[in-house]
């Protein structure tokens, strides 16, 4: 009888254990994940979110992500600082943001490098050499990219008409801190200045700034065209938006949680696509409505291209430390042009 009490008590006590244990676990706090993004109200910030939302769905609720939004956490050049400290844990930019700190990515802002619809862009980074071995700097880095994607063409942005390159000449133009970007319009006869995008709304109103370059989508969503009056098609480059994480972070979790933030990855760049094509379009036609929408003529954009190739992409390829990977980049334009 004592022996059939104590194997009860035994029972019991093992029980009670194992419903402890199991209390604990399911009552661990969830692990904060703060996912950066310098715009408010776009289709980028819609990305961030759905980001934050797959890592949160598919970790079972283990991490518990947000965006946040209208560089709530800094400029892009705090952020990716924080990030790669492991602070910040996620961001979503165009990739010639992390120019100062992966040079490489800078080479995808290349003028006419590559067709201006959104899933095109993506579909050539998906297949691109160059993009695989940039994505392997970039974790050498501090930086662990998820996927690059696209987001669309760069047109011109402006207070004043643009109908020919001479209209360029001398104009104060916002662009991202890309050496191809500021590059091309040195080539064109303008001044490049790099420049937070928090500060361009305002520079633009007090005329500090003549332009900027820009997708439909931003600006119609962020309302720049209140502060300018032209909208000149070109499609001179376009915007490639690397998604990534902290490489610090990323290492620390265990892999069923590093396999959830990669699905997440991989699953928030097919809704990018979508996303961008419906919203690049919409926002073009919005923008027709407020703000005078034209297509600079073919003669003026070949003077353009004429200028870009013997400039920039000249001076790239020379270029010591970006020569291979320009040559790199040029092979898989020769590719993808067959596929």
């Amino acid at each position: 009888m004592k022996a059939i009490l104590k194997l009860a008590f035994v029972a019991a006590s093992l029980f009670a254990a194992v419903t402890v244990l199991g209390q604990t676990k399911a009552t661990a706090p969830a692990m904060n994940v703060l996912v950066g993004n310098a715009t408010a109200n776009d289709t980028q910030a819609a990305i961030a979110d759905k980001l934050a939302e797959l890592m949160t769905e598919y970790s079972g609720g283990r991490l518990k992500a947000s965006a946040r939004h209208g560089e709530s956490l800094g400029g892009n050049a705090q952020m990716l600082a924080g990030l790669q400290a492991g602070a910040v844990h996620g961001m979503i930019l165009p990739s010639g943001f992390l120019a100062p700190v992966v040079p490489e990515l800078a080479l995808f802002d290349l003028p006419f490098l590559v067709p201006s619809a959104p899933a095109k862009i993506t579909a050539f980074a998906t297949q691109s050499r160059a993009a695989a071995r940039m994505i392997e700097v970039a974790a050498q880095k501090g930086i662990h990219i998820l996927g690059l994607h696209g987001i669309g063409p760069s047109n011109f942005v402006t207070r004043f008409p643009v109908k020919t390159l001479a209209d360029l000449q001398g104009k104060k133009f916002r662009v991202i801190p890309s050496p191809p970007r500021v590059g091309a319009y040195q080539d064109w006869g303008a001044v490049a200045r790099p420049m937070e995008l928090g500060e361009v709304y305002t520079a633009l109103q007090q005329g500090n700034l003549d332009g900027m370059e820009m997708p439909p989508d931003v600006l119609y969503r962020m309302k720049f065209w209140e502060v300018t009056k032209y909208y000149t098609l070109t499609a001179h480059t376009v915007f490639f938006s690397a998604l990534f994480v902290s490489q610090k972070w990323f290492d620390g979790l265990p892999k069923d949680l590093q396999d959830a933030v990669t699905r997440a990855g991989k699953d928030t760049l097919a809704f990018a696509d979508i996303a961008y094509t419906k919203t690049q379009e919409s926002s073009l036609e919005n923008l027709r409505k407020v703000i005078g929408v034209t297509e600079l003529p073919a003669a003026e954009m070949q003077k353009l291209k004429d200028l870009v190739r013997r400039g920039i992409w000249e001076r790239m390829k020379n270029d010591p430390q970006r020569s291979a990977m320009v040559r790199l980049l040029e092979e898989d334009v020769a590719r993808f042009n067959k596929m």
